[in-house]
C-alpha cells in the first residue's frame, strides 16, 4: 500500500505489529505451560487427550518464520506508507525484472534472425516455436502436418507454385499470392476441353501417346504454353503449376482437370506482413523445409 492517510496507516501498523506480537506470545506461551492439574480426556473411548508439549522444530520453526518477518519488515515496504530500508516497491522491481527479461529476450530473438536455415532447422527451440507459429497461422487451411487439405496446397512436397527456394517462400508468406488460371471453356469448346485435359493427363501419369494426344498437345501449344512451358513445367512468375508431375490442388482425375480448364481456378495466399514479424516468417520457412 501507499500513500494512506493517517488513520488508515495506523490500523496497518497496530494490526501487523499486534498480530505479529500475539502470535510471538501464543506459540511461547502454549510451548513453555506446564499443565499439571489436567485430567486426561478421553474420546470415543480410545482416543486420549494429552498435554505434551509441541515438537521443539516445530516451536522453533514459528519463532524462525517470526524472526524473518521483523526483518523483512524492517527493510522492504510492510506498515502502510513505510518503503523499508532499501527503498524497494513492487513496481521497482517489476520494472528491473521484466528489463532483465526483455534483455534476454530480445538478445535470444537476435541470436536467431542472424542464424541460418539450417542450423534453425538443427535448433528444437526454434523449431518447436515454428511449429506453434505454424498451428496458430497456417494449419487452419494448410493442416495441422502442412500436407494441404481440400483446395490448399501441400507445402512439404516441394512443388511450390511460386518457387520454393527459402526467399521465394519468405515472399509468399509475406506480401501473400494471387493466383488466376483463366476460363478456357469457349474458346477450347467442349471437345478441345476434353482434349486438352486428356493430354495434361496423359503427361502427368506418363501415359502419353503421340496419335491419341495430338489434337490436344496441338490447343496445349495455342493455349496454354505461354503460363504452363513447352514441357508442361510450369512458371513460377507468373504461379503456373507444373501438369506434368502428378501433383493436383483441385483432382487428378479427368472430370476435376476438365472443370479447372473449362472454368478456370482463382487461388489466394493471404499477406503475413502484418500478423507476422520477419523472424517469424524466417522460422516458418526453415521449419517448411526442414526434411529437405
Amino acid at each position: 500500500m501507499a500513500d494512506l492517510p493517517f488513520f488508515w496507516q495506523s490500523v496497518v501498523v497496530i494490526l501487523t505489529a499486534g498480530g505479529l506480537i500475539y502470535l510471538l506470545t501464543l506459540g511461547i506461551s502454549i510451548y513453555f505451560s506446564r499443565v499439571s492439574d489436567v485430567h486426561d480426556v478421553s474420546w470415543d473411548e480410545t482416543l486420549e487427550e494429552g498435554i505434551n508439549p509441541a515438537p521443539a522444530w516445530w516451536f522453533w520453526l514459528g519463532i524462525g518464520s517470526a524472526i524473518f518477518a521483523i526483518f523483512y519488515m524492517i527493510f522492504y515496504p510492510s506498515f502502510g506508507n513505510y518503503k523499508g530500508l532499501l527503498g524497494s516497491t513492487i513496481a521497482q522491481e517489476y520494472i528491473e525484472h521484466k528489463a532483465n527479461f526483455d534483455d534476454e529476450y530480445y538478445k535470444e530473438l537476435s541470436t536467431l534472425e542472424q542464424t541460418d536455415m539450417r542450423a534453425l532447422q538443427a535448433n528444437p527451440e526454434a523449431m518447436h516455436l515454428a511449429s506453434n507459429t505454424f498451428a496458430q497461422y497456417c494449419a487452419s487451411c494448410h493442416g495441422a502436418d502442412a500436407s494441404g487439405q481440400g483446395e490448399f496446397p501441400n507445402l512439404v512436397d516441394e512443388e511450390w507454385f511460386w518457387g520454393g527456394k527459402p526467399e521465394q517462400i519468405i515472399q509468399t508468406i509475406t506480401h501473400g499470392r494471387k493466383a488466376v488460371m483463366p476460363a478456357w471453356g469457349v474458346p477450347l469448346g467442349d471437345e478441345g476441353v476434353n482434349n486438352v485435359a486428356n493430354y495434361v493427363k496423359s503427361i502427368s501419369d506418363n501415359t502419353y501417346n503421340e496419335k491419341t494426344h495430338a489434337a490436344g498437345k496441338e490447343k496445349y501449344k495455342q493455349f496454354c504454353v505461354a503460363c504452363h512451358g513447352i514441357n508442361l513445367q510450369g512458371n513460377p512468375v507468373f504461379g503456373a503449376p507444373n501438369l506434368g508431375d502428378g501433383v493436383w490442388i483441385y483432382g487428378s482425375d479427368l472430370e476435376s482437370i476438365k472443370q479447372s480448364i473449362a472454368s478456370g481456378r482463382k487461388g489466394v495466399m493471404p499477406a503475413h506482413k502484418d500478423r507476422l514479424t520477419p523472424l517469424q516468417i524466417k522460422l516458418l520457412v526453415a521449419w517448411l523445409k526442414r526434411n529437405k
